[in-house]
Formats: C-alpha cells, sequence, structure tokens
C-alpha cells in the first residue's frame, strides 16, 4: 500500500466513524427519550438544557424582571411541545441536544451547555443567534421565539414590566 492509498483509506475510515457515532448520538441517546415524571415531553437532560437556556435567554434584572427559570418558560415549553406533531417535537428537542453538546467544542472547553456558568451560556447563544450558518441561525431563532412566548406571556414578566392587563382573570 502506498502513502496515498493509505491516507485515503485513514481519511475515509475516519469519516465512517464520525458518521457512524453521530447516527449512534441521535438514535439511540437523544431521539425519543423517556419523560421525565414532571413532564409530558421532556426528558431530565432536556430539562436540565431547556433550564439552562431560559435563565441564559432571561436572566432577569435588578428592576424586578424575573429569571426565566422562576416563570415556568420550561413547562410552557414542554406544553408546547406536547401539543404539536411529535415527529416536530422530537426535532426540538433533538437542537436541545445538539446545543448542548456542540457547546463541547465552544472556546474549547469539555463542558456541556447546560453545566456552563452562565455568561458562557449566554455567549453561546448568542453564537447561534448570529451565526454566518444561515440554516443554524434560523433554526436557533426558531426555538428562541418559542421561549419568548413562554416568558412573554407569563403574568409575572407582564406585571413587572408594568403592563396593565385587565383583559384576563388577574390584575
Amino acid at each position: 500500500m502506498n502513502r496515498r492509498t493509505f491516507l485515503v483509506a485513514g481519511g475515509l475510515s475516519t469519516l465512517g466513524v464520525m458518521a457512524g457515532s453521530a447516527v449512534y448520538r441521535v438514535r439511540s441517546v437523544w431521539w425519543d427519550q423517556e419523560t421525565a415524571g414532571d413532564y409530558q415531553m421532556l426528558s431530565r437532560r432536556e430539562a436540565e438544557i431547556a433550564e439552562a437556556m431560559a435563565d441564559a435567554m432571561f436572566p432577569g434584572d435588578n428592576r424586578g424582571m424575573p429569571n426565566g427559570t422562576e416563570v415556568a418558560v420550561v413547562e410552557t415549553f414542554d406544553d408546547y411541545l406536547a401539543a404539536i406533531n411529535p415527529h416536530t417535537a422530537n426535532l426540538l428537542r433533538l437542537l436541545l441536544h445538539t446545543i448542548d453538546e456542540m457547546a463541547v467544542v465552544s472556546g474549547l472547553s469539555m463542558t456541556r451547555f447546560h453545566r456552563r456558568p452562565r455568561q458562557e451560556r449566554i455567549d453561546i447563544l448568542n453564537a447561534w443567534d448570529t451565526s454566518k450558518i444561515g440554516v443554524r441561525r434560523e433554526v436557533f431563532q426558531g426555538l428562541k421565539i418559542i421561549f419568548a412566548m413562554g416568558y412573554c406571556e407569563s403574568p409575572a414578566v407582564i406585571r413587572a414590566a408594568g403592563i396593565d392587563y385587565e383583559c384576563g382573570a388577574w390584575r
């Protein structure tokens, strides 16, 4: 075997192992996990990832805006997943895992997204939100809108924002 054949075979073998590993991760680890007892659709790991995302997207402030984890953003996201097409729900759950594991290569840290400090999580989500890869940016922005709906519809957030909402049952 000459050098060129060896390099081609080695490169193809590496690509094959990477593809097989990705397929294994998606089919056996991420896809269609068992739901956690508190949720209709989310597994325990997915709920942890969603909580970390809600905390990073909506960290709250010193003027009274609540943190995303305090106003049931994750529960609202779970309710949304339960109401939509199951295949689409699984794809959104898959996106949670993708963000979590892609963080391992971000900043050369071997720590997953949901275990990172808040500022690092904010930076990672900002990278997804402003990515030059259009598909990555648009898919994340769709997920961000779903999280934002859960946050902005919370009565605690509406009150903290100073909005006088009298159409509903609460005041």
